[in-house]
């Protein structure tokens, strides 16, 4: 005669199996939302001006007043012989007008990285939050699709993001239309995967005239550059150049500043890039003898002093209450759209605080940024708690 078991609601090997398909399920939807490379212009190429995004950014600004001055050519572009009147040209003049050039405050470096994300940015990453340094990258839109989650990572450890263009093409070589196309689909791409929507930005080169200067500032740009030839640290040109030149210039351009800081007046901006495992490699040799020397290494945006380095996020602090309001994001990936409803619409977040917002309350506000935000940091913490079930898929 049999035995009648016990009825069981489900066995320990029915809810693992249950556990890691929800686990797989849950991942395929986040990766599902990385970012969808149709939807932008192909990477290292100027994009087209005619696309129904670029005609509405462009009907959003008013370029009629932009200085006349001619397109160069090259890529970088050869300076001219000489340089007219008005044209104001950095690369070739020295000529900043009101770009960022320095940090205010002396004994401070404005640290920054051009050109990525890449895959070897990880490892810089690694190494700033092991030194608790951070820093401005200024991100090329066409990688910043190839790569979001690197650029999510940068954010949420507290760096500065930045734009550098979408093709890194030299900007005074295009049309004033084609810079709009520059800029936006980069601010589009750093929105899309971050939440945040840049206001600073790094031309290409450091190329950049009135007439550039007109464009970028109609779209609300803040321009930096960088504290002249002996901090650009030329690691891009590795091995046209060797990486003990690099580093021996860069080190005598930090010791030389150092040893005459009673002289100093302001900070430094360095250029430096994540291109590869060898710039990176200069950047951990480097940042080593800024902080022996008591230098504070910082971000641009940090250096600036400035609270508010994206142009969609207004904070403000009392001693009560701290808050983070994110403005609207529009249906177009312009600056703008108040009033807009849906995805990305107003969010406000209240934290009460006794003296300030806790660590983990600033790291929510950082977090909050649309609704696309608040679903991804859902199934993060789902996929957070469902470890154990992909252990045993």
């Amino acid at each position: 005669m049999g035995h009648t078991l016990p009825h069981r609601t489900s066995s320990p090997r029915t809810f693992s199996t249950l556990l890691c398909l929800f686990a797989l399920s849950s991942s395929t939807l986040l990766l599902a939302d990385a970012l969808d490379a149709s939807a932008y212009p192909a990477p290292s190429i100027v994009p087209s001006v005619t696309s129904p995004e670029v005609r509405q950014w462009l009907s959003e600004i008013d370029l009629s007043g932009a200085p006349s001055i001619e397109t160069n050519t090259g890529d970088p572009p050869e300076c001219p012989t000489v340089v007219a009147d008005g044209v104001c040209y950095w690369t070739c003049e020295d000529c900043n007008a009101d770009d960022v050039v320095t940090c205010p405050d002396k004994n401070v470096w404005g640290i920054t990285f051009d050109d990525g994300p890449t895959p070897a940015t990880p490892d810089l990453l690694h190494f700033l939050q092991e030194k608790n340094v951070k820093a401005t990258f200024f991100l090329v839109g066409g990688n910043v699709v190839k790569y979001p989650a690197t650029v999510a990572q940068e954010v949420q450890e507290g760096h500065h993001l930045a734009s550098h263009t979408w093709s890194h093409s030299a900007l005074t070589t295009l049309t004033n239309e084609e810079i709009v196309a520059e800029i936006r689909w980069t601010e589009k791409a750093i929105f899309d995967a971050t939440g945040y929507r840049v206001r600073y930005m790094r031309p290409p080169y450091g190329d950049v005239d009135n007439r550039v200067r007109f464009v970028l500032r109609k779209m609300g740009y803040t321009i930096v550059d960088w504290t002249g030839d002996h901090f650009d640290s030329n690691d891009w040109q590795i091995p046209q150049i060797s990486a003990s030149q690099v580093m021996s210039t860069f080190k005598s351009a930090i010791t030389g500043y150092a040893a005459t800081l009673n002289n100093q007046t302001n900070g430094f901006i360095s250029l430096e890039h994540d291109l590869t495992e060898v710039t990176v490699s200069i950047a951990k040799a480097v940042i080593p003898l800024g902080l022996a020397r008591n230098l504070t290494i910082t971000s641009v945006a940090n250096c600036l002093g400035d609270k508010n380095p994206y142009a969609n996020v207004v904070t403000s602090t009392t001693t009560t209450t701290t808050t983070n309001q994110v403005m609207a994001k529009p249906n177009s990936p312009a600056v703008g759209g108040a009033g807009a409803s849906g995805e990305g619409a107003n969010v406000q977040i209240k934290v009460a605080s006794h003296g300030g917002a806790s660590r983990g309350q600033h790291f929510l506000m950082e977090v909050v940024r649309s609704s696309r935000w608040i679903q991804k940091a859902v199934w993060s913490s789902v996929l957070g708690s469902l470890v154990v079930g992909l252990t045993i898929c």
